[in-house]
């Protein structure tokens, strides 16, 4: 009796561990991880939350989290038992201030800048050197970060969200913004902001995004939150709700797109994308097929894509857009010994023109007049150029330049007519933070690709 009573008072002596239901879970409008949309919460981090509810058996949802601005929200955190922060930046300056559940997902926080502000750092003691305004919000690790490497008081702003940050920027208010790259390109894309005419210039932090709990919550709360992701992520879930994998369909249309003789799909575009998914830690299918075909699947069919795809007025509410990818200028050719001679559009309306099914550089040019024989694939146009079943073929400059060089034909430009941008053209089903995150790698790879540019020809033109 006496070994059971001890026991009993042994037990009083340590509370219970209570389940989730006895947290408090609170996130912020930083999207896509968490966001609202609708007065409803959306986001990463609020589908896998919900996940780690139902596989702990716990009686909650997202309804039952609290939407606060992160400032309020990081307080509420530091100074309240069994409070839960989403999504949250894990740093060496805030380590010890909290326990952690994660990782959810990689958080790259960068300077951005208005593209045709022309900025170009390498480092932090340029960008203080240039006396360069920041945008950036109170608590946000944005606004950490540029405390900690040494930015002067005076050159950041604090913005009172990340929408009026945005804004600040885009009104030429302050020169840069530190923010989460991802969720920045993800607000641009939401406000109707091309994301095109925006740029990061500098990381300034790579860490992970976590659950933040209050530093006083049961270790084993913690544990049994953490144990629930892990399980999620083994199930290939976390992967899932990311944006799994996703088809990308292409044709091919060297030097952009194209099928090496092992069977590899390369190419320019298809390269670039490939780094692009890598940084990202994305992963997509990539397929060559029929322009036609792969053109029609991503129109039709849930989380496919299609590149290189010229973005027209015609095509621009079928898809959701990632790029530009390359820019492509439009021409008119003819063999060079042939002696016909065009200087316009208009001057091959009695000409037998040669472009191939759904091109958008064919469809530019029939509907200003000029009679298009369409082939199945742009290949086949140099075969028939050479046989005369057309008199001139309307392509891509540089497809127009690999095409004939690999079939040994030589070519003559009669004319340009257009330059456009090539871009991934995606379902609408496919992911927002998919699309986000794609983006936001696809505008680093091509900031580092200027980069090299750039000093290469400062070398070639720096005397010796």
């Amino acid at each position: 009796m006496k070994k059971w009573l001890s026991l009993w008072l042994l037990a009083l002596s340590f509370p219970a561990t209570a389940g989730l239901e006895g947290l408090t879970f609170v996130t912020e409008e930083y999207p896509p991880y968490n966001y609202q949309r609708d007065a409803h919460l959306q986001g990463i981090s609020v589908e896998i939350l919900e996940r780690i509810f139902e596989e702990t058996g716990t009686a909650l949802s997202r309804r039952d989290v609290l939407y606060l601005p992160w400032a309020r929200g990081y307080d509420t955190a530091l100074s309240e038992p069994g409070t839960v922060l989403f999504s949250t930046t894990r740093t060496e300056q805030r380590e010890a201030l909290f326990r952690w559940v994660g990782p959810i997902a990689t958080d790259r926080v960068t300077l951005i800048a208005r593209r045709d502000s022309d900025i170009q750092v390498q480092n932090i003691e340029e960008v203080i050197e240039g006396g360069y305004r920041i945008a950036a919000i109170r608590e946000d690790v944005g606004a950490q970060r540029l405390q900690a490497i040494g930015v002067p008081q005076e050159q950041v702003q604090m913005a009172m969200s990340n929408v009026s940050a945005l804004r600040m920027l885009e009104r030429g208010r302050v020169d840069l913004w530190a923010y989460g790259e991802d969720v920045a390109f993800w607000l641009m894309q939401e406000h109707d902001l091309p994301t095109t005419d925006y740029m990061p210039v500098l990381t300034i932090s790579e860490s992970d995004l976590y659950y933040a709990l209050h530093r006083d919550t049961d270790p084993a709360l913690v544990e049994r939150m953490q144990q629930a992701l892990d399980r999620l992520r083994q199930q290939g879930i976390i992967s899932e709700i990311l944006g799994g994998t996703i088809a990308f369909n292409t044709e091919e249309y060297p030097p952009y797109n194209f099928k090496e003789a092992d069977g590899t799909i390369t190419g320019r575009s298809t390269e670039l994308l490939r780094a692009a998914l890598d940084d990202a830690k994305l992963s997509a299918d990539f397929r060559l097929l029929p322009w036609a075909r792969a053109f029609t699947e991503a129109q039709l069919r849930e989380r496919h894509c299609v590149y290189s795809t010229t973005r027209t007025p015609e095509r621009e509410p079928l898809f959701t857009w990632v790029g530009p990818l390359t820019t492509s200028t439009w021409a008119a050719y003819t063999l060079a010994d042939s002696a016909i001679e065009a200087a316009s559009l208009d001057d091959l309306s009695e000409l037998r023109v040669g472009s191939f099914r759904e091109d958008a550089v064919g469809q530019f040019a029939a509907r200003r007049g000029v009679p298009i024989v369409v082939a199945s694939a742009e290949r086949e146009n140099i075969a028939r150029l050479r046989a005369g079943m057309i008199d001139a073929w309307v392509t891509g400059e540089r497809t127009a330049r690999f095409l004939a060089e690999e079939a040994g034909v030589e070519l003559r430009r009669l004319f340009d007519f257009q330059e456009v941008e090539l871009y991934l053209a995606c379902h609408p089903s496919v992911p927002d933070p998919f699309i986000a995150r794609l983006q936001a790698a696809l505008d680093r790879q091509l900031a580092a690709e200027a980069a090299t540019e750039q000093a290469a020809r400062h070398d070639a033109e720096s005397p010796p």
